[in-house]
């Protein structure tokens, strides 16, 4: 679409007269004149009466402008938009989350986000990692916190933090076995002493359940799962309350603000998982991407 027409067919409505217009366009009148039958040619229609003085519209011509001013305030809400959101005035992003991190550390991130980005729009979709990498792929989110590692090599991320995986005790619970270390803030105990235990995991197809798995195969024992659930901070709250062991990140720990807290245990020195904000390779909204990235990061490093 050639936005000039518009631009000439207007300034002679203003105008009224084509040598008026043709001056304030800073053309010939006859290149404007040449340039307005053209157009006609092309439309099929007659916009301008030329046997009035002064120039008047046709009937035609009259929708022609009612149509031309309709679409330049599309275009000019669009570009007004467009401004609004390359500012992050505006925007929408859709973020995926896994149950856990839209227990924590979400609540702690939207206000803080919001605040900043009032304007933005902010979608959000629970599901679990592998099903997340998969909506990323396919465009169904830009975004999404999970954990390392991810499946998919067409997958980028952005670290924001390694942090330690605990074991959850009830409150009330003592190993003979436990071994307080200098300068740590949990002592440790050997997953082996637990065989016995009753354990609350997540489902098996969530990554930190597959990490528990892992350690049990290690440690040589089939553990005693009384529930499963979906999210970490039910099984971090039933601990709590008695009902058994569960495995819970350091950022869950810190976020969740019960009165009276379980009891932790490191399980293994360095035994960790990194959380990351991952989205497609090459995609765009860059500016609202790497906003929400540094909300995050100011929030949970």
């Amino acid at each position: 679409m050639d936005l000039k027409q518009f631009e000439y067919v207007l300034t002679i409505v203003e105008e009224r007269n084509f040598s008026r217009a043709a001056k304030k366009l800073f053309i010939s009148q006859p290149s404007l004149s040449q340039y307005i039958n053209r157009l006609e040619s092309q439309i099929g229609f007659t916009i301008f009466d030329r046997s009035t003085n002064p120039i008047a519209l046709t009937y035609e011509g009259e929708m022609y402008v009612e149509a031309a001013l309709n679409i330049l305030n599309i275009l000019d809400n669009l570009n007004r938009k467009i401004r609004e959101t390359s500012q992050l005035k505006a925007g929408r992003l859709n973020l995926g989350l896994t149950p856990s991190k839209a227990s924590n550390p979400l609540p702690a991130i939207l206000p803080v986000f919001k605040q900043k980005y009032p304007g933005v729009e902010l979608n959000i979709t629970e599901a679990t990692s592998f099903q997340l990498e998969n909506m990323l792929l396919e465009g169904k989110i830009d975004l999404c916190m999970i954990n390392l590692p991810i499946q998919n090599k067409n997958i980028d991320y952005t670290p924001i933090l390694t942090e330690e995986l605990f074991l959850a005790a009830p409150p009330d619970f003592y190993s003979p076995h436990e071994v307080i270390r200098e300068n740590s803030r949990y002592p440790m105990i050997d997953l082996k002493f637990l065989s016995e235990e009753s354990f609350i995991l997540m489902h098996p197809e969530q990554r930190i359940r597959q990490l528990m798995d892992s350690l049990f195969i290690s440690a040589g024992i089939k553990p005693k799962i009384v529930m499963e659930t979906g999210s970490i901070d039910t099984a971090l709250r039933l601990s709590a309350g008695g009902a058994g062991f569960s495995f819970v990140p350091e950022s869950t720990v810190r976020f969740a603000g019960l009165v009276k807290p379980p009891k932790y245990y490191s399980i293994r020195d360095g035994f960790s998982w990194t959380l990351v904000v991952a989205y497609k390779q090459n995609s765009v909204n860059t500016k609202l991407r790497d906003a929400f990235i540094e909300t995050v990061k100011s929030i949970i490093e």
